[in-house]
């Protein structure tokens, strides 16, 4: 009997929690750093929910539904993250205003929260699991209330 695929926004914020936890919190002017990078290396708010996302991807060799329910809860990460850092659902305005895509802007929003000064590794690896906490359900992928934290953008 093959294994239900379950990657959810839940499991992929956890992750990138244990991931910041784990090799710390990287503060700085260069996104690239080569030879400083790597599984034990700091790193930002970014790289680590992008750890959290390859942590639940399905294996290469799986096909459909696997892929579909990956994209979603990805994509639902991004949001919910995003909206929890913000303190509010991010209006759409602010990428158009922008002339970016809503995953670039999102992005950005990640690595500039992060890179705050006085961010801590603690306080980072804090906020990604109560924003995991927010979306704990797989079954409808809404995106639900956000908490007040300071408003970054």
């Amino acid at each position: 009997m093959p294994r239900k695929y379950r990657a959810t926004p839940a499991r992929i914020l956890t992750a990138a929690a244990d991931h910041i936890e784990r090799v710390g919190l990287y503060q700085g002017d260069h996104l690239w750093q080569p030879g400083r990078m790597g599984d034990n290396a700091p790193c930002t708010v970014l790289h680590a929910w992008g750890r959290g996302v390859r942590a639940v991807r399905p294996r290469w060799s799986e096909r459909g539904e696997s892929w579909d329910i990956f994209q979603r809860a990805l994509t639902d990460s991004l949001v919910v993250l995003t909206n929890h850092i913000n303190g509010r659902p991010v209006s759409d305005v602010r990428w158009r205003k922008l002339r970016l895509t809503e995953d670039a802007y999102r992005r950005t929003m990640l690595w500039c929260w992060g890179d705050e000064p006085e961010r801590t590794t603690a306080e980072a690896a804090a906020v990604i699991r109560a924003a995991a906490a927010l979306h704990q359900s797989d079954g409808d992928h809404s995106i639900q209330g956000c908490s007040t934290i300071k408003n970054m953008v």
